[in-house]
């Protein structure tokens, strides 16, 4: 056996090890991801509770207190939410909105897309009964040698869910407004007219009357004023 011959084995062994690069070299470096935001962070988009023209509201919950944030989508503005992480901004543009808080532009800010009401098909409306609902004048008794105001309110009764034409008339005058009607009954807009006057306090009082009509739906009603 040579003597020579095992440390010449070794130096292309060696040299072998030493070009190859170690396994954590090997592996592509982690890819950054901007921060999510934090699972409670919501934003909606809400249609407002009571309002006919239908408006929005944009809530937001679940946010860290006192936090500064900026809105953008269909309109642009910052807020500061609440000691609970909260904040609604009232009657917003209908559309698509995202929230951004925390950090700088590109130092890990984090952001909330806002989720939008779900859509509605539309239902054709059938109007069934109108009702005048209330009659007044600004007191309950008024002077009836002058002229007076006189305010019908009334509503709408049927199905469905659109946009429905109606007409107010009484005491020579007459609209004809529309209103977003959804189902079972929608108000209309006030009526206002005139009152006659009487010249004595021995005469009678005087009546006024008027007429809400939708449809084939009709309801009269008068109403005699309380004289001071």
């Amino acid at each position: 056996m040579n003597p020579h011959a095992r440390p010449a084995l070794l130096v292309p062994l060696l040299a072998s090890a030493l070009a190859a690069p170690p396994v954590a070299a090997a592996q592509a470096a982690p890819v950054e991801r901007a921060p999510a935001a934090p699972a409670a962070a919501v934003c909606k988009l809400v249609v407002a509770p009571g309002t006919n023209p239908v408006e929005f509201d944009l809530t937001l919950a679940g946010f860290p207190s006192g936090q500064r944030v900026k809105v953008k989508g269909a309109e642009n503005f910052q807020r500061t939410v609440d000691a609970q992480g909260a904040f609604t901004e009232q009657d917003v543009k209908k559309g698509t909105y995202t929230v951004f808080f925390g950090g700088g532009r590109h130092q890990g800010q984090q952001q909330v897309a806002c989720e939008k009401p779900a859509r509605v098909a539309p239902v054709n409306v059938r109007i069934s009964e109108v009702q005048i609902t209330k009659v007044s004048t600004a007191t309950p008794k008024v002077d009836c040698t002058v002229p007076q105001n006189v305010t019908f309110e009334g509503k709408l009764i049927g199905t469905g869910t659109g946009t429905v034409e109606y007409t107010w008339s009484g005491q020579g005058r007459q609209t004809q407004p529309d209103v977003k009607f959804t189902a079972p009954e929608t108000a209309t807009v006030n009526f206002v007219v005139k009152s006659p006057t009487r010249a004595a306090a021995t005469d009678p009082p005087p009546r006024v009357s008027a007429v809400l009509k939708a449809g084939n739906a009709t309801d009269p009603q008068d109403f005699t004023l309380s004289c001071s």
